[in-house]
C-alpha cells in the first residue's frame, strides 16, 4: 500500500508523561496537518481492502499482515478475528477484573443469585460471559457480537449470537434484567450509537434492570475521530443517557484509575502486555490513518514500552450504570 510521508519524526512520544493521560499522539505542524487532512475521511475498512485479492471479495474474513480480520464494510474492523485475539481478551478480562475488584458495578449481585437474565453487547471472545455464567449458573447469558469468535464449548446457561446492533436487537422488549456493553464505542459510529443502539439497550432492558456501560479514553483513538468515533465517548455516556430521563435513572460515573509497566507490579506488566498486544493487532489500521511505515509504527510501539516502564503511566476507565424505570 502507497504511504504518504510526512515530516513526522521517526521516534514519537506516546503520551505527555503525565499520570492520567496516555495513548498515541503527536505535535502536528502545519505542513504535516495539511496532509494529513483529507485522509481521515478514509473508512476504516480501506486498509483490508486495499489489500485484499479479488478472490477473497465473498469470503467471511481475510488475512492481512498475518491476522484474521472480519470482511464487512457495514463494520468498523479494528481488532482481528482470530484465537491470537481471543487469548488477549480473556487476559484483558482476567486484569480487568482484578483492577476492579468485581466484574460488574450494578447492584445486581443478589438477581444474579437467584437467577437473571443477562445480555452482553458486544461480547467478542465471551470471556466475561464464560466467567460469569460458572459463577451465577442460575442466570441466563446471551452474548452477541458482529464478529463471530465465540467459543465453541461453553457453559449450559449462556448462548453466542452473530448480530449487528446497529441492525436492532432481535429480542422483545423488556427481555432481560441487566444488560452490558464494554468497548464497543471504538468500533462503533457515536452518532449511530447515540441514535439508535441507546434506544436499543433501554427498550431490552425489564424496567427496574440496569444497563451499565464501560469504556475508557485513549488519545491513540483521537486518530480515529473523523472516521466516527468518539475517543472521549466514555465521558460523554451519562450525558447521552440523561437525554432519557424521562426512561431512566442515571447513577454517577465510576471511576479506576491502572498503572502501566514494571513499576506498578504484576497487574500492570500483565496490562501493558495486553495494551501493547492489542496496538500491535491494530496495526494495519493505525498505519493506514497515520500515514506511518509499519517500522515507524513499531518503533512507536517500543518507545511506548520502554516509557510505561521508565515512569508511572496511568489510565482511567469508566464505568456508567443506568436503571430503566
Amino acid at each position: 500500500m502507497d504511504r504518504i510521508r510526512t515530516n513526522r519524526p521517526t521516534s514519537l512520544k506516546m503520551f505527555n508523561g503525565s499520570d492520567t493521560d496516555s495513548g498515541i499522539s503527536y505535535e502536528s505542524t502545519e505542513d504535516e496537518t495539511e496532509v494529513n487532512t483529507p485522509l481521515y475521511s478514509l473508512s476504516l475498512i480501506d486498509p483490508i481492502k486495499a489489500v485484499m485479492k479479488p478472490e477473497n471479495v465473498l469470503e467471511k474474513f481475510v488475512e492481512v499482515g498475518g491476522r484474521r480480520y472480519l470482511n464487512d464494510n457495514t463494520v468498523k474492523c479494528i481488532l482481528p478475528a482470530d484465537q491470537e485475539e481471543v487469548k488477549r481478551a480473556h487476559d484483558q478480562n482476567y486484569v480487568e477484573k482484578t483492577i476492579w475488584g468485581n466484574s460488574y458495578s450494578a447492584p445486581v449481585s443478589e438477581n444474579l443469585s437467584l437467577g437473571a437474565s443477562v445480555l452482553d453487547v458486544g461480547c467478542g471472545a465471551g470471556a466475561w460471559i464464560m466467567n460469569m455464567a460458572l459463577e451465577y449458573s442460575a442466570s441466563v447469558f446471551v452474548g452477541i457480537d458482529v464478529v463471530p469468535v465465540f467459543p465453541e464449548d461453553h457453559p449450559p446457561n449462556s448462548i453466542f449470537l452473530k448480530c449487528n446492533i446497529l441492525n436492532g436487537l432481535p429480542f422483545p422488549d423488556n427481555t432481560f434484567d441487566f444488560v452490558r456493553q464494554r468497548y464497543l464505542l471504538y468500533t462503533i459510529d457515536w452518532q449511530a450509537w447515540k441514535e439508535k443502539v441507546v434506544k436499543e439497550l433501554i427498550r431490552v432492558t425489564k424496567p427496574g434492570g440496569y444497563i451499565e456501560i464501560m469504556d475508557v479514553y485513549c488519545e491513540v483513538l483521537e486518530h480515529l475521530r473523523k472516521t466516527g468515533i468518539n475517543p472521549t465517548a466514555g465521558l460523554d455516556v451519562i450525558k447521552t443517557f440523561n437525554e432519557f430521563k424521562d426512561e431512566v435513572i442515571v447513577a454517577p460515573m465510576e471511576e479506576r484509575t491502572y498503572c502501566l509497566g514494571k513499576k506498578a507490579g504484576r497487574i500492570g506488566e500483565a496490562t501493558l502486555k495486553y495494551t501493547v498486544e492489542a496496538y500491535k493487532a491494530m496495526k494495519i489500521i493505525f498505519t493506514h490513518i497515520m500515514r506511518i511505515t509499519e517500522e515507524e509504527f513499531e518503533q512507536m510501539l517500543t518507545d511506548y514500552e520502554k516509557e510505561c516502564n521508565e515512569v508511572t503511566l496511568c489510565k482511567t476507565r469508566y464505568r456508567a450504570i443506568i436503571q430503566k424505570r
